[in-house]
């Protein structure tokens, strides 16, 4: 999970906190024979974001994530809808199918939690600080 951290950080991910829920509201397209399409994909939409939300209470239920990082995800989910976080999310893997897959928990996870605004390791620890000698 370090080196998928490591590299979503490479390609800006990390840093870049929530681009994807900056975006403007998306209209309703008017109703036309090509709602079924539409149907299906909010269908997928609907699977995508049911994922992220387990993904995320399974974190939050796990003592190998750090209580920073947890913080983060609440404070994601409390200040953003589940539809704009999983429109985020989705974005993320979509740029980058080649390193994130969706049927991957992990990789969800530290899709989620760059896309949360979460910086550095999830699971690791802080560098301890150093100690000084009596």
């Amino acid at each position: 999970m370090r080196a998928l951290f490591l590299a979503l950080a490479a390609t800006g991910l990390v840093a870049g906190g929530v681009p994807a829920m900056a975006a403007p509201a998306k209209k309703a397209a008017p109703a036309t024979k090509s709602a079924a399409p539409a149907a299906g994909a909010q269908v997928a939409q609907s699977e995508h974001a049911v994922l992220y939300l387990k993904v995320l209470i399974s974190a939050l239920q796990s003592d190998q994530v750090k209580e920073e990082a947890k913080s983060a995800l609440v404070g994601c989910l409390y200040e953003n809808s589940l539809g704009k976080i999983s429109e985020g999310v989705d974005k993320v893997i979509a740029e980058n199918a080649d390193k994130v897959q969706r049927d991957k928990p992990a990789e969800v996870f530290a899709v989620l939690t760059a896309v949360c605004g979460y910086k550095g390791d999830p699971t690791q620890p802080s560098p301890a600080a150093p100690t000084t000698g009596r």
